[in-house]
């Protein structure tokens, strides 16, 4: 079974998912890689593979705000605090995309041309061009006045951005009419009309937003791969096809995309959910289905999607029953049981594997899920739970990196601008 995400719906997907979060960042994210895009053309010193790279990461140079939570802050066109979602973007583009070569111009993409010494020229001249791009679109944002955006941009030329790189915005000016185009509506197509990504870059680019999500919290780091390995491993017990077993992990993968779309605070409230707490969380997966519908497949989607209904109709969000629900889409929805009552939350520790199973063996006997599942999973537990410490190893091991990698170079850049 090939790959789920292609060079075709990739940036799409990237785009309708950070769109749940707020949309006025990804509408930046477009106006800025436009603008960007723009620019490379009329530099013309990068092949076409690095411009496709370099838009890509203006599209995406705010992703850190997703984990920082600053958005409404970012959303002024004056702002001291630029570091705490710029190191985040930074270590989410170079632990996580396939962006890792290029990933340091967004730790320096708010920093003036004047602080940029000592910083490799490529990385130093990419910043820049996001920079001014950022600059330009939020400048017009708030006064569309051609006249005031050249004198701003003369002032800050050889301090916050560098001469040419003013210069080179004002000739990509002369050429198109980027500022009156910074009014109409961006599909990644018009940016990146030819995208060209291998399928591990798009395996990587998909990855990076499952982690968005997952980072946000420390309870929820390895949700997502607990899932999807215990998914994946009662599958193969079970004797399911390879190819049953690849949209099994597709659909464990996906099925928590829409929290992204959910506050933090209701994602670690300490407590039972208000009924509309509630109501806002489980909108989840309707956020899911709204990211993954029409561009992943419909089989794969509904396995991303039904993980909360349960077979007596008692579920959500359509209460279908056990006729209409296939022993993949169960599979997951036992896994992500499971993945949760081990898992730690703001408002519970992790269940021990006696509870763990008692509670399962309690949902299968009231007909909620499936029996059989639940006593395979009974039978294979230690085994599959060996699998699932292995590959969360690493997702651990990254995070708590991050969170110390975060902090130092929080404390070496603070005061720098």
């Amino acid at each position: 079974m090939a790959s789920v995400v292609n060079s075709n719906n990739i940036s799409g997907l990237i785009q309708r998912t950070l769109n749940h979060v707020d949309p006025r960042l990804v509408d930046h994210g477009k106006r800025v890689a436009y603008l960007v895009s723009r620019m490379l053309d009329i530099d013309g010193t990068f092949t076409e593979k690095e411009k496709q790279d370099i838009c890509f990461l203006a599209l995406l140079h705010d992703v850190g705000a997703y984990k920082t939570e600053e958005i409404n802050e970012m959303a002024k066109f004056e702002t001291q605090d630029i570091w705490e979602h710029s190191i985040y973007g930074y270590l989410f583009l170079y632990h996580f995309s396939p962006l890792k070569d290029w990933a340091q111009a967004i730790l320096y993409h708010h920093v003036s041309a004047i602080s940029l010494k000592g910083v490799e020229e490529k990385i130093a001249t990419v910043s820049q061009i996001i920079n001014i791009a950022d600059r330009v679109d939020m400048f017009w944002l708030y006064q569309p006045d051609e006249e005031a955006l050249d004198s701003y941009l003369i002032r800050n030329r050889g301090r916050r951005f560098r001469e040419e790189i003013v210069e080179l915005f004002l000739e990509t000016q002369r050429h198109d009419p980027i500022l009156e185009n910074l009014n109409k509506e961006y599909a990644p197509k018009s940016i990146l009309p030819q995208v060209n990504l291998s399928s591990q870059e798009c395996e990587d680019y998909l990855k990076m937003m499952i982690y968005a999500i997952d980072f946000r919290s420390q309870h929820t780091v390895t949700h997502t791969i607990t899932t999807t390995s215990i998914s994946t491993n009662t599958a193969r017990i079970i004797g399911m096809s390879d190819d049953q077993v690849q949209r099994i992990y597709y659909g464990a993968l996906l099925h928590d995309l829409g929290k992204i779309g959910i506050p933090v605070e209701i994602l670690e409230f300490p407590g039972k959910l208000s009924p509309q707490a509630m109501k806002i969380m489980r909108s989840h997966v309707s956020i899911t289905e709204d990211i993954l519908g029409g561009t992943i497949a419909p089989d794969i989607t509904k396995i991303a999607v039904r993980h909360h209904e349960k077979l007596d109709g008692s579920g959500y969000p359509r209460g279908l029953t056990e006729k209409e629900l296939s022993m993949e889409e169960q599979v997951v929805a036992i896994a992500d049981i499971v993945s949760a009552l081990l898992g730690t939350r703001s408002y519970k520790e992790a269940y021990s594997k006696d509870k763990t199973l008692s509670i399962l063996q309690e949902q299968a006997e009231t007909g909620k899920i499936n029996r059989e599942i639940v006593s395979i999973l009974e039978e294979h537990f230690d085994e599959i739970l060996a699998e699932v410490a292995t590959n969360c190893s690493p997702i651990l091991h990254t995070y708590y990196g991050l969170q110390q990698e975060y902090e130092g170079l929080l404390e070496k850049h603070r005061g720098v601008y």
